[in-house]
């Protein structure tokens, strides 16, 4: 094999598009620039409010967001890349949330050839989790070599009530 030849065959085993990290936050956004900006992230347990046995009120949804970053491969730059982000009981298949895109990275004047293109997402997520329990947030990428899963705990916090009410 030439040098060329073994340089391509090389390229194309070590793709380097990939999902870099999920973060699970209480707020996240993106910029223009590529920035992400993230608050109270890195949690792994969270709470769910709910009412008192028979109270006349139904409990509030969860709020949080997720976090991604997905690096895509230089050769893989100017075509659309699809991506899934779903939430799911541990236990069961069909996801309780979820996302779907297409990210598109172009190739930056300033970028060095070969290098990975990053893409950043922040998902504000408001939703009610039908019990306490563990969850995971799945993020899928096509061309990457493995789904990206972090796993999390949801506990419950009683809802304050007035009295007389």
């Amino acid at each position: 094999m030439t040098d060329v030849g073994h340089e391509a065959a090389t390229a194309a085993t070590h793709r380097q598009t990939q999902i870099e990290y999920v973060v699970l936050c209480d707020s996240a956004q993106t910029t223009q620039e590529g920035k992400l900006y993230v608050l109270g992230g890195g949690w792994s347990h969270i709470f769910r409010v709910v009412p008192p046995a028979g109270a006349p009120v139904a409990a509030p949804p969860t709020q949080f967001a997720i976090a991604a970053s997905f690096l895509i491969d230089w050769l893989d730059a100017n075509r659309p890349i699809g991506i899934r982000v779903t939430v799911e009981h541990q236990d069961e298949q069909a996801p309780l949330y979820e996302a779907k895109a297409q990210l598109t990275a172009g190739r930056p004047p300033i970028a060095a050839p070969g290098d990975p293109l990053r893409a950043l997402i922040a998902l504000p997520v408001l939703m009610n989790f039908p019990a306490a329990g563990s969850y995971c947030v799945r993020a899928q990428m096509d061309g990457a070599p493995a789904d990206e899963v972090v796993r999390f705990q949801v506990g419950d916090a009683m809802m304050a009530m007035i009295p007389g009410q």
